[in-house]
Formats: C-alpha cells, sequence, structure tokens
C-alpha cells in the first residue's frame, strides 16, 4: 500500500508541476544529496514499478532510482541556490580553486573550511553530478576532470557543516 501512494503522490506531482509551472526540467533527488536533472523534451518514458523510478531518455540511455531512497522529484532546482542552511552560499565562499580555467587537474585549497572531511562534486550546469571525489584531511586536494567535456562546471564542497560552490571552467 505504501509503494502505492508513493506512486500516486509523484504522479500528482508530475502532473502539478506541468500544469501549474510549465516546467521545463524535472530533478530527481536522492536522500544522499546527489540530485539529477532531466529536461522534458529529453524524457521518453517514466516507470514506476517494482519499488524503482526509471527515467528513459529519446537516447535510450535510463536512470535507475529506488524510491525509498529519494529525498523528492521536483520542478525546482533547491540545491544550486540555497544550501542546507538556508544562508547564500555566495556569502560564505570557503573554498578556492585554481587554476581556473582549467584543462585537466585543478587544485581546491580546504584551507578556509571548518572540517576539510567531506565530499567535493563536480555538477554540471544542468545539475548532473559528473564527479564525486571523497576527501579526508586538511590542505589542497587535486582533482582531474581532463575526461569531461569543456564547459562550465560547479565544484562543490559539502561536509557535515558546511557547502560552499564555485564556478570552474574547462578548457
Amino acid at each position: 500500500m505504501k509503494l502505492r501512494e508513493q506512486k500516486l503522490i509523484v504522479i500528482l506531482l508530475f502532473c502539478f508541476g506541468l500544469t501549474r509551472l510549465q516546467a521545463q526540467t524535472i530533478y530527481v533527488n536522492e536522500s544522499d544529496g546527489i540530485q539529477t536533472s532531466y529536461i522534458l523534451n529529453n524524457i521518453s518514458k517514466m516507470d514506476f514499478s517494482s519499488g524503482n523510478l526509471t527515467i528513459t531518455k529519446t537516447d535510450n540511455s535510463s536512470g535507475v532510482y529506488v524510491l525509498s531512497e529519494l529525498r523528492y522529484l521536483s520542478f525546482e532546482d533547491f540545491v544550486t541556490g540555497i544550501n542546507e542552511s538556508g544562508i547564500n552560499e555566495n556569502q560564505h565562499q570557503n573554498i578556492k580553486t585554481y587554476p581556473n580555467p582549467v584543462i585537466s587537474v585543478f587544485y581546491v585549497d580546504l584551507s578556509g573550511t571548518v572540517n576539510q572531511a567531506g565530499i567535493i562534486y563536480i555538477i554540471n550546469l544542468y545539475g548532473r553530478v559528473e564527479k564525486i571525489q571523497p576527501v579526508i584531511g586538511k590542505g589542497v586536494v587535486s582533482v582531474d576532470i581532463g575526461q569531461l567535456p569543456n564547459g562550465i562546471y560547479l565544484c562543490r564542497y559539502s561536509s557535515g557543516k558546511e557547502i560552499s560552490t564555485v564556478k570552474i571552467i574547462k578548457q
């Protein structure tokens, strides 16, 4: 019964969002904080079966999510503008990245952070996490993004107490 209720809620949210917001993107946020976005024009099918959400894109690639491990589905991007404490991230920039623009490897200076143990996320402008790199210890961390296409990305550092985001340009 619980699964049926979850399906109904998701479908209602999906329909409500389409009619009310004229949404262009749906955001899937997992309980571990990873968010993936899908442009609605690129989705050919959404399936809720066997406790999973499967989103099939028009290029036949798909994303599969366990419903019980989802935080929410939304037509608004709650992640890029506000951190968990509700403070504008740009007012408290605790990390520095260099060089920027970057060709392959860049460095993240965590000396301005409270707790250096955390995770670095490289996020594309569609909200998809392209790389996750755990961080243990203090100092400067190297991040290799040589495999990513050229473009603009967000480098997000997240620990239990803070979130900082910096824009990086990959050449």
